[in-house]
């Protein structure tokens, strides 16, 4: 019993592990140009500045009332956030 529950506790440790090394490895679906293309359809405005973070990408906008916003894409799926740190 006891030695299948270690087997068990080893194959998922090692699962996980393949996965996140997977993951890590990945290049970004989204480049920086589609990621601020999408964060101009959903906030309309001018794009001042595009950062690329691990897994996501930061970009701020001025609204036409000369607001500044920042908005994350996530840089695997494009969602669209917004950033209100």
């Amino acid at each position: 019993m006891l030695r299948s529950l270690l087997l068990f506790i080893m194959l998922s440790v090692s699962s996980l592990t393949s996965e996140a090394m997977a993951l890590g490895n990945k290049q970004p679906d989204i480049s920086k140009e589609q990621a601020a293309t999408l964060a101009q359809q959903r906030y309309p405005g001018k794009i001042l500045k595009v950062q690329t973070e691990s897994r996501h990408y930061r970009i701020r906008l001025m609204q036409a009332d000369g607001r500044v916003i920042t908005v994350r894409v996530d840089n695997r799926t494009g969602r669209v956030e917004r950033d209100d740190k």
